[in-house]
């Protein structure tokens, strides 16, 4: 064979290889800044929280009938992966899995920070490969502010996550808590393998045909919106937790809980050689035409009230999470935190 046609059938065959190559890295780099369904009478409303809400890093007392979770004690532990993705919005066709038609967006502003500390990730919409064998994944996570790099830490385990996510073999609970042991790792190198050098929250949702897995660890929150009501689906890890359960007690009043100089500190972060706690539903989430589910980081419901955030999601069949961010920036805080939020839509096909 001639010398020329060799050559160009290796020319040809390594741009083939190099489109694959390309391919798997875009899905894996998904872009950034952009069942036993229980009855919902029987979860929490975000309503009857709303006083622990607005309380700082407060969370709603625990209550019958959330979605059956655990709490599960993470495994061992260890590149800063530069600050990744662009706002996107994906509103616009969305995705069919499970009878649903799933659309997604996003909002984030620094508030009166120096930096933004938020990161988030939401996998290819428009990657049928993706959908097929993952679903729809979303993931926010909240470094942590008075620590030096929190903004490395939350990009790389928002980074890390995705990749891992990625890398299982289903979507699936067990999907979820392997790619954030993988995002500690990091996290935990990071900080090179010292606890408290640096940190941040996580929260991250998965729906596929079979429902939807959710997976936390710090305080941010992950909400469900279902017949205009609000639900706190996970559990906080911070100190006003273990205060509340003292107040349950009778060994502490809530308004000394409310008042502790401790009360935002972490129980549970990335960045820790082991997560102290992990938050995640044991069964997943059947979900129905009209719910919205909400990730945000502590930045948004600190400063709007369950209520209003009920409110938006209520009235807007889209665009939900800038209404959200808005709302929030329009509200004047003074010292007004990152604010995140990533919704997902379901609607009929």
């Amino acid at each position: 064979m001639p010398v020329e046609l060799l050559l160009l059938f290796g020319l040809a065959g390594a741009g083939v290889l190099l489109s694959v190559a390309m391919l798997c890295v875009n899905m894996a780099m998904a872009q950034r800044a952009r069942r036993l369904a229980p009855d919902p009478e029987e979860l929490p409303a975000a309503e009857e929280a709303a006083e622990a809400t607005q309380a700082p890093q407060a969370q709603a007392p625990e209550a019958d009938g959330l979605p059956q979770t655990e709490t599960r004690t993470a495994a061992e532990a260890p590149e800063r992966t530069q600050p990744i993705f662009s706002p996107l919005d994906r509103s616009e066709g969305g995705a069919v899995l499970g009878g649903l038609r799933v659309q997604l967006d996003n909002a984030q502003e620094k508030g009166t920070r120096a930096e933004q500390q938020d990161a988030f990730a939401i996998t290819p919409l428009e990657e049928p490969r993706v959908l097929q064998t993952h679903g729809v994944m979303a993931v926010v996570c909240d470094g942590m502010g008075g620590l030096e790099g929190g903004a490395r830490a939350a990009n790389t385990a928002a980074v890390q996550f995705m990749r891992a996510y990625l890398d299982a073999k289903a979507a699936d609970g067990q999907a979820l808590h392997q790619a954030l042991l993988a995002a500690n790792e990091k996290v935990f190198a990071l900080a090179g393998g010292k606890e408290g050098s640096l940190g941040t929250t996580l929260v991250a949702a998965a729906f596929s045909k079979n429902g939807l897995w959710f997976i936390s660890v710090g305080d941010s929150h992950i909400y469900l919106h279902r017949n205009n009501k609000l639900y706190q689906l996970n559990r906080d890890h911070n100190y006003y937790a273990v205060l509340l359960e003292k107040v349950e007690e009778g060994t502490l009043s809530l308004e000394e809980a409310r008042k502790h100089p401790e009360r935002a500190h972490l129980t549970s972060y990335l960045g820790q050689r082991e997560p102290a706690l992990v938050d995640a539903n044991a069964e997943p989430l059947a979900l129905r035409a009209g719910d919205r589910v909400v990730l945000c980081s502590d930045g948004l419901f600190k400063t709007l009230p369950a209520a209003k955030m009920q409110q938006i999601l209520s009235r807007c069949r889209q665009g939900a999470a800038q209404e959200l961010v808005r709302a929030v920036m329009e509200a004047g805080k003074p010292r007004q935190d990152n604010v995140t939020a990533v919704v997902l839509y379901m609607d009929q096909v």
